[in-house]
């Protein structure tokens, strides 16, 4: 008796950490086939998630993103995952206008465009591709944005432009205005972030660990929930004939 509830405990916790093993590897699954899905989204041939291209009109003199604030602890993070350059394009929707768009100092643009009309992007949305803006007044007429000398990284010109930028710790600014900083800016612009290949490889090592776990949950609840088989008796011995 003793040993058939022994068998049975065995079974009950056969069980259990069968369940709690294919619960495990639906969560590792999950993960890992989020992080290979986040690794291939709107990825470019150049290895860039990119955004739709977004157009933007404004009769002030720039175009603007807020400030982005990368922290020590920020990038290193991107650093390690291999994140950590952004790329802006951006086209005029006037071909013949030469169109300028840089990369600063947050505090250098803000000295810039100080009391100069401009747009700020405040929100982008991916899906779809989108973004918000708001129009910050002023009356000073900015000088040519090719003549300052504080951008990080600037391109200027008809046609297509772009810039790629290694995000490092500090506070920047992205600029798009006419290369002659004339009013009225029309523009179309993709933001792109450099994809992660150590993203991809998580999320394999992820789905891998879950079909080992799957598996070996598979086998604990199978084995828990056999049936320990029926001994049959032996038929009984006939009666020997009295002698």
């Amino acid at each position: 008796m003793e040993g058939e509830d022994g068998m049975n405990t065995k079974k009950v916790l056969l069980l259990v950490f069968g369940i709690l093993f294919m619960l495990g590897a639906v969560l590792a699954l999950l993960a890992g086939g989020a992080m290979v899905w986040a690794s291939q989204f709107r990825k470019d041939a150049e290895g860039f998630h990119v955004t739709e291209p977004m157009e933007m009109e404004s009769d002030s003199y720039a175009v603007t993103s807020q400030t982005i604030e990368i922290d020590r602890g920020a990038s290193k993070a991107l650093y390690w995952l291999g994140m950590d350059t952004v790329k802006v394009e951006v086209e005029s929707g006037i071909p013949s206008l030469p169109l300028f768009v840089g990369i600063a100092d947050s505090r250098d643009v803000g000295e810039y465009l100080r009391d100069v009309e401009h747009e700020e992007v405040t929100d982008i949305e991916v899906f779809p591709s989108e973004f918000r803006h708001r129009l910050v007044t002023g009356s000073a007429q900015p000088q040519p944005p090719g003549s300052q000398r504080f951008w990080l990284e600037r391109a200027e010109g008809t046609g297509p432009q772009r810039i790629e930028f290694d995000l490092e710790e500090g506070e920047y600014t992205i600029v798009a205005m006419n290369a002659d900083a004339s009013p009225g800016v029309n523009v179309e612009v993709v933001f792109g972030i450099k994809a992660s290949g150590v993203l991809l490889a998580l999320g394999i090592v992820f789905i891998l660990i879950g079909l080992a776990a799957m598996a070996a949950g598979l086998v604990m609840v199978i084995f828990g929930a056999r049936s320990r088989p029926q001994r049959i008796p032996p038929p009984p011995l006939p009666d020997r004939p009295p002698t």
